[in-house]
């Protein structure tokens, strides 16, 4: 996503970005050598000392896992990031991790929990591919803070408070809006919001940094009204 320039950090690092998008999932896709599945509901991605992955206990590849084979299964686990607003392209990002599954275990709610090996992760964002990141990466970074509320506050603010979608609208500049038939906010996380810019034939992503990223969720609103208050002051009516 394109970024408006700042002497701070204003958007988060490709691993932290991988543990948001898993810790707001509920479902993924799992390629093995003879089959591809969609797990739609009970995926779980964890994190502690290690990377365990809990999937529903009568999936495909678990039965692969359960069968007794001494070989750990090959697989590539894809986690596709979608915009909860209604936009042209939902498809925000999407990660892409090849390991073997191995270890299984019993876990809650008719769930088996795997433990697997991370050869190779991925994240592809706005046409681009991050470089490799390895597992020492993925468990170091931190989920962001309102990733697990993002979904719920970009709805609210879409269809609630479009004035100050408008109003957040006036800190781009006036080549950025030339043109604009719709602005809508389409990602939120401790850094900053980005608004998605329609065009009639094609769209754009404009991300505004916060003064400084949030370290809780209970900061939002008082990061939101600091970015409005600037908007307020930022252009004045002729």
């Amino acid at each position: 996503m394109r970024t408006t320039k700042s002497a701070a950090p204003c958007e988060p690092a490709p691993a932290e970005r991988v543990r948001s998008i898993l810790a707001a999932a509920s479902s993924l896709s799992v390629t093995t050598a003879d089959a591809r599945e969609d797990v739609m509901t009970g995926a779980v991605a964890e994190f502690d000392d290690a990377f365990r992955l809990r999937l529903p206990a009568d999936c495909h590849v678990v039965g692969r896992v359960l069968d007794g084979s001494p070989v750990p299964v090959p697989a590539v686990l894809e986690w596709t990031d979608l915009a909860p607003v209604p936009v042209r392209d939902r498809v925000r990002a999407k990660v892409r991790i090849a390991v073997w599954l191995r270890d299984p275990e019993p876990a809650p709610g008719d769930t088996v929990r795997l433990r697997p090996g991370v050869r190779r992760a991925e994240l592809s964002a706005c046409g681009r591919t991050s470089g490799r990141i390895d597992q020492r990466e993925l468990l170091a970074a931190r989920p962001d803070p309102i990733a697990g509320a993002e979904a719920r506050l970009l709805l609210h603010l879409a269809q609630d408070h479009r004035e100050h979608v408008e109003a957040l609208a006036r800190l781009l500049t006036t080549r950025d809006l030339l043109g604009v038939t719709r602005v809508i906010p389409l990602a939120l996380d401790r850094y900053g919001i980005v608004l998605r810019l329609e065009y009639h034939r094609h769209q754009s992503d404009a991300r505004l940094p916060f003064p400084r990223p949030l370290s809780n969720p209970d900061e939002l609103g008082h990061h939101i009204h600091a970015l409005l208050a600037h908007a307020h002051h930022h252009r004045k009516p002729a």
